[in-house]
């Protein structure tokens, strides 16, 4: 609005309601063009995957060498190195499930200090890379969940989700997803930041010279049952772990079928709707990775943590507050996004309450 001169009294409010008005479709407009521009940006397509050869020599070494080492795990392995051997892959699974998943992707309790170092510490020896790095990608996974910018699009089936997203480069810029998801959070944990930007160093002392180094020394294990066993198929089946728990729902989940009866897979796999729920209600800490509810390791891990004192304001919710929120949904008293958001705060709520009174 210019003005060349002011004019007084009355005039002045006349001269200001006609600018405003006249000025308000311009507004109109540019707000209309700014919205239609952001959707496009929604909207706009992946940019082209590239294959990460790198990534695939080191698969397929792992995988191939991971089962031959199986072979000597049952002929030549001395008892003490698979009783080590598996103690440290659960300790590296847990430092994925219970760290990376469910504390610091989708923050369903929170730890102190020294548990948050000693899973940091489980997951640098699990060698799937940094949880900042593990982190981004889970939660770029939740909010783009079955589109393109999905990392791990369960859409284009399990092989891709579990295998070939795990060797392409991301489907967006890195500036562009650090833009798109929050990480303030993660970035102010100070273990994280230390690992993030030591990551190898501290991987190749804990996780490779560590581990190997103890069948070598303490009980005279040969070298070739060391590097195999200790090293490679405990890579292995960490990586493995860590890419199921993006791809699990394509394993576990019953989806909206139910399983046939002639379906061999009843033997070994307890199909539920947890999956479903997980990506619904991601904050509930005692849904499982692998199709189950309040059971399972890395439940087990955090519930003995949290009687010791360790662990604090478990988020989870019960079949009565989400019969309440669906009945509220149902009347059009509120949208299913909101319905969830305020499922999630009586959740938070309820936590620190239980915190109060522990402490009292």
């Amino acid at each position: 609005m210019r003005f060349k001169q002011k004019p007084k009294g009355r005039t002045t409010r006349l001269m200001v309601r006609i600018r405003l008005s006249s000025s308000f479709p311009t507004i109109q407009k540019r707000v209309s063009c700014y919205k239609k521009s952001a959707m496009l940006d929604e909207k706009q397509p992946a940019r082209k995957q590239e294959i990460i050869w790198a990534a695939i020599l080191w698969y397929i070494y792992i995988h191939v060498l991971g089962i031959y080492a199986i072979w000597f795990l049952f002929t030549s392995a001395k008892w003490m190195t698979v009783i080590f051997t598996l103690f440290i892959t659960i300790l590296g699974c847990l430092g994925v499930t219970a760290g990376a998943h469910r504390l610091w992707a989708h923050r369903t309790y929170e730890a102190t200090g020294s548990l948050r170092l000693l899973l940091v510490l489980f997951h640098t020896i699990a060698g799937v890379g940094s949880i900042y790095d593990w982190v981004l990608y889970h939660r770029l996974h939740h909010k783009y969940y079955g589109t393109d910018k999905d990392p791990y699009n369960h859409k284009k089936g399990f092989f891709y989700s579990h295998y070939v997203a795990n060797i392409l480069s991301p489907s967006m810029d890195i500036e562009e997803i650090k833009r798109e998801i929050d990480m303030r959070d993660i970035e102010q944990d100070g273990y994280v930041w230390f690992q993030k930007k030591f990551y190898w160093p501290l991987f190749i002392i804990f996780g490779l010279i560590l581990p190997l180094n103890a069948p070598l020394e303490y009980w005279d294990e040969s070298m070739t049952e060391s590097i195999l066993i200790t090293g490679v198929l405990r890579f292995a089946i960490t990586v493995n772990v860590s890419w199921l728990v993006n791809s699990a729902r394509l394993v576990w989940s019953m989806e909206t079928q139910k399983l046939p009866q002639d379906n061999i897979s009843i033997y070994f796999l307890t199909k539920s709707f947890w999956p479903m729920y997980h990506y619904m209600v991601p904050w509930d800490w005692k849904c499982g990775e692998f199709g189950s509810y309040a059971d399972g390791w890395a439940t087990f891990f955090i519930k003995i943590w949290h009687e010791l004192g360790y662990v604090t304001l478990l988020q989870t919710t019960d079949s009565e507050d989400v019969r309440e929120m669906l009945h509220e949904v149902s009347k059009k008293k509120m949208t299913l996004a909101e319905g969830l958001g305020k499922l999630k705060e009586k959740s938070m709520y309820n936590a620190k309450r239980m915190k109060l009174m522990v402490r009292n």
